[in-house]
């Protein structure tokens, strides 16, 4: 029987491969930047390797607003290529994994100072851009249908638009893409970190030596081309080859605020806007909401940057403020997050006005470095990466079709996601798995569901809460070591389950059992198992305030 890529078994034999065989590409980064290009290439025949030094989605990937969205806003800017890019890609998205990208209402409030007219003229052409569909196009609100979707809204209310955009699991949309990667022929690995890169006798890149930090063991990848796909990294890591980017990344921090959805009862998005100017948007998943997000120039640790005080501060006066009926406390949020827009500097401008376009540098001969872009144009960008590495691979390769037709892992589901939801409730329901997990589960897996009610009918324990109250079930840390790469308490809890996130107490009630059943599968000692807890406790110190 051969093993599943993303097994603990298929790492390492992907890993031996990388040293064996020689690559097309080389990418280096497991966000969806790289992940996405690895698929594409993958897909269209290309021998690949991708490397992530910590996790798929450790950075950027999993701490974005959590939008797959049209980018009405950059209207604002003059940036109409982008708005048409991401507004018709959301669609795409949507084909490819429809049981990842979810339809969100998003409602604009006009207050009694602002002007109706203004939004509309900007949404007609909006929808231009999109071909938005009879359920994407914007419509008009009255105040009272406004306060039907937030009904703690301040006043004075005037009337409002609706539109529809999408909302996704950032981290495990990653991880899919990066798996399906794999399942067409990829070798991926995560965990291991580029120590250098390598050259041949006439200073070109012909790959790079990287490091197993599970075994420390070190291999020598070779490959044609290598791309540096590492986002906010990227600069980084061509330093330490000695080499210069010919342009300055600009590190825009965003941070998120969570609170329970029964202090600010929505049920879809709002744009804030607060009665001093300030501005972000409140968006309800599953049962929290959350506020973003701040846009501000990052210059300390990349690695995990935390909440600072002014930009907590910020956003929790801006919800306040729209929601005065509310009365938030400080002692409300339950939990942040905060990640690293990797934009391109552009003198002049503020990191909000920055472009959020993509380059491909090419500063080395064999070597390409992706810098910028955004999470729901990832496709498009590895399409634009991949037309310059046409430029120096001598091998013929077809366009990126492919991506837009295979579906990501779990989005075998059929056509109407709605009628799916209904039927796997029903099914995960009847297995016996409590209320608490249910909307979670059919929200994130998708046709996997299957593969969890497959492991409580081989053993009844699978389909048991991990903890009271904690709404993940035993069979999804099973699935996660076995088919989705999980090495550590963290790759599960933050991107492969969202627990550490979208759980009340951030799923610490459940990291003993966590921890027991990675042990098993994973062949821990106590040692080993004690320090993943700790490491999980520092990593968690992260979303707390």
């Amino acid at each position: 029987m051969t093993n599943h890529p993303f097994s603990p078994e298929g790492r390492i034999e992907a890993l031996q491969a990388m040293s064996d065989e020689t690559f097309d590409l080389l990418i280096i980064g497991g966000g969806i930047t790289g992940s996405g290009i690895a698929r594409d290439a993958t897909l269209r025949g290309l021998k690949v390797a991708l490397v992530e030094k910590e996790d798929f989605a450790y950075g950027t990937s999993s701490r974005s607003s959590k939008l797959v969205h049209g980018g009405v806003r950059y209207l604002a800017t003059g940036n109409v290529g982008l708005v048409k890019e991401s507004a018709r890609e959301r669609k795409v998205l949507k084909k490819i994994a429809p049981h990842l990208i979810h339809p969100l209402d998003f409602i604009i409030p006009v207050f009694k100072s602002g002007s109706l007219i203004k939004y509309r003229t900007g949404f007609l052409l909006f929808d231009k851009l999109a071909k938005s569909t009879k359920d994407e196009t914007h419509r008009t609100l009255t105040a009272d249908e406004v306060r039907e979707y937030a009904p703690l809204l301040r006043e004075p209310l005037k009337s409002g638009i609706v539109y529809g955009e999408y909302i996704t699991e950032d981290a495990r949309f990653t991880v899919m893409n990066a798996r399906s990667a794999a399942e067409h022929g990829a070798r991926v690995v995560n965990h291991t970190a580029v120590t250098s890169f390598r050259y041949d006798d006439a200073g070109t890149v012909i790959g790079a030596t990287v490091k197993d930090q599970l075994t420390s063991n070190e291999h020598q990848i070779t490959a044609a081309l290598t791309i540096n796909a590492t986002g906010p990294w990227a600069e980084d890591l061509l330093q330490k080859n000695d080499l210069q980017a010919p342009e300055t990344l600009l590190l825009s921090k965003g941070i998120h605020l969570v609170f329970p959805a029964e202090k600010i009862p929505l049920t879809s998005a709002v744009l804030l806007e607060s009665s001093d100017g300030k501005s972000g948007f409140i968006i309800r998943r599953w049962n929290y909401v959350y506020v973003g997000t701040t846009d501000v120039i990052h210059e300390g640790d990349i690695d995990q940057p935390g909440g600072d005080q002014a930009a907590i501060d910020y956003l929790f006066d801006l919800a306040v403020d729209c929601f005065p009926e509310a009365k938030l406390e400080k002692e409300d949020i339950l939990g942040i997050w905060a990640g690293l827009r990797p934009l391109i500097k552009q003198e002049g401008k503020s990191t909000r006005d920055t472009s959020r376009d993509d380059e491909v540098w090419k500063i080395k001969e064999g070597l390409l470095t992706v810098a910028g872009g955004k999470l729901t144009t990832y496709r498009k960008m590895s399409e634009r990466v991949l037309k310059e590495v046409a430029k120096d691979l001598p091998k013929k390769f077809g366009d990126n079709q492919k991506t837009e037709e295979v579906v990501l892992p779990g989005g075998d589901i059929g056509e109407d996601y709605y009628q799916y939801q209904r039927d796997m409730s029903a099914k995960l329901k009847a297995a016996g798995i409590p209320p608490v997990a249910i909307e979670r589960l059919v929200w994130l897996y998708g046709a996997a569901n299957d593969e969890l009610l497959a492991y409580g009918e081989d053993d009844i324990k699978w389909i048991d809460l991990l903890a009271k109250n904690v709404p993940g079930i035993k069979g999804e840390v099973k699935l996660a070591v076995e088919k989705e790469m999980a090495l550590t308490i963290t790759d599960f809890m933050d991107r492969r389950s969202a627990l550490l996130i979208f759980d009340k107490n951030h799923g610490m009630d459940a990291v003993n059992e966590v921890a027991d059943i990675m042990a098993d599968l994973l062949n821990w000692d106590d040692a080993e198992r004690t320090r993943q807890i700790e490491e999980h406790y520092k990593n968690a110190e992260k979303v707390l305030i």
